[in-house]
């Protein structure tokens, strides 16, 4: 069964806004070819992008790219992304693994 988007989200996802394209560029691997676009201003990915990113996933708006579910996969991703990642990001991502 897949999740259901909230209203904000849906909203989001309608008038494609900042949020909704941050979560896409984390499930399509291109937030470093966003931070390359424009060098003067790289914002870190945060946990609203990461569970935006996560909840668009389990509503099946795109394919699973990063499973929030595999510990390996979220190291692998972590490590990938490390230079994008807050302390408070990385700890939601392992969170559910301690």
């Amino acid at each position: 069964m897949t999740q259901q988007l909230t209203a904000s989200e849906l909203r989001a996802l309608i008038k494609r806004t900042a949020p909704y394209r941050n979560a896409q560029a984390i499930l399509a691997d291109e937030w470093g070819s966003r931070a390359m676009e424009n060098p003067l201003f790289q914002a870190p990915i945060t946990v609203a992008d990461l569970r935006f990113a996560q909840d668009l996933q389990a509503a099946g708006v795109f394919p699973v790219k990063l499973d929030f579910t595999d510990y390996g996969a979220v190291q692998r991703w972590i490590a990938a992304n490390q230079r994008f990642l807050t302390a408070d990001d990385r700890a939601w991502l392992q969170r559910p693994f301690e």
